[in-house]
C-alpha cells in the first residue's frame, strides 16, 4: 500500500516537473508563431512582456525596438501600435515623441509626413495636440508645420493651403525663382520668373483675333484663336489686347503706369517684373471690339461662362484680392489646360489654391 502510495506521488511529481520543464517552450512556440525571432523571443520573456506580446498582433516596431539599445519597457504598448518605419535612430524618435505626450496615431502620422529635421524640432516644442488636423491634407509640406501653427486662425485647411502659397508672407519676400517653362507655370507675388525666363514657342495670334501684334506660348496661341472663333460664331467679338511680354517690357510698363498712378495702383493691378504672367506667354489681357469697357460688354459674360471650356480661366476674380494679391481684373485671363481651367471653374477657386492643392509637390 505504501509502495503504491509512493509511486502515485512520483507520478505527479514527474507530471509537474515535465509541465514546468515544457512550459518555457510552448510560451516561446506561442511568440514564435506571432512573427518573432528567436532573440526577440528571449528578451520578450526575461523583460516580462510576453501577455502584451501573446494578446497583440506582431510588431516590427516592438521587434525592432528589443534589439535596440533605446528599448523602453514602459513604451511596449506603443511600439505594438505605432507602424514602423526605415528611419535613422527610429525608436529613439518614438521615445521622444511619446514622452512629449503624442499618441500613437500621431506619431504615426508624424512619421509618415514630417520630416527628420521638423521632428527633431517637435523635441524642444510644446505638444502641439491638433497636430493631426495639419497633417491630414494631402497638401501638407513638412517644412511648413510651424507656419500653420502660427497662421491658424480657426480652420486647419485654409491653414495649410494659404501658407503654401505664400499668404503668410509679405508680397516679393523670399520669392520662389522659377526657371522653366510649363503649361502650368505659377507667377504671382510669391513666385518670380527669372530674367531669363522665356515661354516655348511663341506665336504670333491672326490678326482676326488680336489688336495689334500679339503673341502666346504655342498651345495657349492655338487654344486662344480656337475660343474667338467661337465667340464669334455666337456674335461676340474678343480681341487679345495685351499677350506676351519680356521681362524688360513688363519693367517699363510697370514704370509707365507707376508714373500715371502711383503706388498704390501698381500694388494693386501691375506686377513687377518677374512676377507678371505675361511673360509666361499664357496669359493675355483681352478687349471687346466695340466696347471700351470690357467688364460692361456682353463679350465678358461669354467669357466667364465658356472660356474654360478652351482652357482659359479669369486670373484674378473679384473679391480674391486675399488670395490673388490683385484686385478684379475683368480683361486678363491665363491658360491652364482645359482640364485645370474646367476643375477651378466648376470649384470656384483660384489658380494659386489649385496649383497649391495639386501642383506643388
Amino acid at each position: 500500500m505504501k509502495r503504491k502510495k509512493l509511486k502515485k506521488i512520483w507520478i505527479i511529481i514527474a507530471v509537474v516537473l515535465v509541465a514546468v520543464l515544457a512550459y518555457p517552450c510552448f510560451v516561446t512556440v506561442q511568440i514564435v508563431t506571432h512573427g518573432y525571432g528567436i532573440g526577440s523571443v528571449f528578451k520578450i520573456v526575461t523583460t516580462g512582456i510576453k501577455d502584451q506580446v501573446l494578446e497583440s498582433s506582431y510588431s516590427k516596431t516592438l521587434e525592432e525596438a528589443l534589439k535596440n539599445s533605446d528599448f523602453d519597457k514602459e513604451n511596449v504598448d506603443n511600439y505594438l501600435t505605432i507602424e514602423y518605419h526605415e528611419k535613422k535612430n527610429f525608436i529613439k524618435r518614438i521615445n521622444n515623441l511619446i514622452s512629449k505626450g503624442y499618441s500613437e496615431s500621431d506619431i504615426n502620422l508624424i512619421n509618415e509626413k514630417i520630416s527628420d529635421t521638423v521632428v527633431e524640432e517637435l523635441y524642444d516644442h510644446e505638444l502641439i495636440k491638433d497636430i493631426a488636423n495639419y497633417l491630414e491634407f494631402d497638401y501638407f509640406k513638412s517644412e511648413n508645420l510651424f507656419r500653420y501653427i502660427d497662421y491658424y486662425y480657426g480652420d486647419y485647411e485654409e491653414a495649410v493651403l494659404y501658407v503654401n502659397i505664400g499668404l503668410d508672407k509679405e508680397f516679393y519676400e523670399d520669392a520662389n525663382i522659377v526657371t522653366e517653362f510649363s503649361t502650368t507655370v505659377l507667377a504671382n507675388k510669391y513666385n518670380k520668373l527669372d530674367e531669363t525666363f522665356e515661354p516655348n514657342n511663341i506665336t504670333q495670334i491672326k490678326s482676326s483675333c488680336s489688336v495689334g501684334d500679339e503673341y502666346l506660348s504655342k498651345e495657349a496661341q492655338v487654344a486662344f484663336e480656337d475660343m474667338c472663333d467661337a465667340a464669334l460664331n455666337d456674335d461676340m467679338h474678343i480681341l487679345a489686347n495685351s499677350a506676351y511680354r519680356s521681362y524688360e517690357n513688363q519693367q517699363e510698363v510697370y514704370d509707365t503706369y507707376f508714373n500715371l498712378y502711383g503706388q498704390n495702383y501698381v500694388d494693386n493691378y501691375v506686377a513687377l517684373p518677374g512676377y507678371s504672367e505675361h511673360q509666361t506667354g499664357l496669359a493675355l489681357d483681352v478687349k471687346a471690339r466695340d466696347y471700351n469697357t470690357f467688364r460692361n460688354s456682353p463679350e465678358y459674360e461669354w467669357m466667364l461662362e465658356n472660356s474654360y471650356k478652351y482652357g482659359f480661366i479669369l486670373r484674378y476674380p473679384a473679391d480674391k484680392q486675399d488670395i490673388t494679391g490683385y484686385k478684379n481684373e475683368a480683361w486678363h485671363f491665363r491658360y491652364v489646360g482645359k482640364e485645370i481651367a474646367k476643375y477651378i471653374y466648376e470649384n470656384d477657386i483660384t489658380y494659386d489654391e489649385y496649383y497649391a492643392i495639386f501642383l506643388d509637390k
